[in-house]
C-alpha cells in the first residue's frame, strides 16, 4: 500500500489504498469463488459474463487509478505540468447534519491533483471505460460541482483546472471542450521517460 497525500488534510494523518492489481483482483474475483474454482465448476464464459457487471467495472475502475498512480511522471509529461508540482489527492466527507435547519453540505473527491508552482492547481479526473469516455450537461455539472466544493473547502485562490485521464480517450463534446483543459491516455503511462 502506498500513502497518498490529502491535499487539505495535513492534520488528519494518512490516507491508505491498496496499489496492487493482483491484490485488488484477488480479493474481488478469486476469493468469493475459491471453491466454485476449486471444484474447477466456472462454466465457459464466466469471466466474460462477469465483465459485464457494474462490480466489475469499479474494480476496473479501482485498478486503473492504481496503475495511474504509480505513472505519476508520465502523466505529468503528459500534461505537460512542472516537475515541482506537488502531486496528492483530495476527499471532503462532510460531517452528519446536527440540526435540523442547518444545510447539509455536499462531499467531493479529487482523484489526483498537481498542486502548481505557477499558481494553479490541476485537478484530474481519473476515468476507466471501455470507448472514448463522453462528458454529457449532467457530468460537466458533476465536475463543475466538485471545483467548487474544493475551492470552498480549501480556501484556495489559485486558479482551478480540470484534466481527464482515461483509458481510450476523450470524446469531444462542447462540455468536454469547456471544461477539460487537457488529458492523458492509458498509453501515455507506459511512454518512456
Amino acid at each position: 500500500m502506498n500513502p497518498i497525500n490529502q491535499n487539505g488534510h495535513k492534520d488528519r494523518g494518512v490516507y491508505y489504498v491498496i496499489d496492487d492489481e493482483y491484490s485488488l483482483f484477488y480479493l474481488r474475483w478469486i476469493e468469493p469463488n475459491l471453491k466454485t474454482i476449486a471444484k474447477k465448476a466456472i462454466n465457459e464464459g464466466f469471466w466474460i459474463s462477469q465483465s459485464n457487471q457494474p462490480t466489475w467495472k469499479i474494480w476496473a475502475g479501482l485498478s486503473f487509478e492504481s496503475t495511474c498512480y504509480k505513472h505519476i511522471d508520465q502523466i505529468r509529461k503528459a500534461l505537460k505540468i512542472d516537475p515541482g508540482a506537488t502531486v496528492g489527492t483530495w476527499r471532503f466527507a462532510p460531517k452528519a447534519k446536527k440540526i435540523q435547519k442547518e444545510v447539509q453540505q455536499e462531499g467531493a473527491q479529487i482523484d489526483l491533483l498537481f498542486d502548481r508552482l505557477d499558481g494553479a492547481i490541476t485537478l484530474c479526473e481519473i476515468k476507466c471505460s471501455d470507448n472514448q469516455f463522453a462528458i454529457d450537461k449532467s457530468y460537466a455539472q458533476e465536475l463543475l460541482k466538485k471545483m467548487e466544493i474544493f475551492r470552498k473547502q480549501t480556501r484556495t485562490k489559485k486558479q482551478l483546472f480540470f484534466c481527464m485521464i482515461t483509458k481510450m480517450g476523450l470524446k469531444r463534446t462542447m462540455y468536454s471542450e469547456e471544461i477539460i483543459t487537457n488529458q492523458a491516455l492509458l498509453e501515455d503511462l507506459f511512454k518512456e521517460m
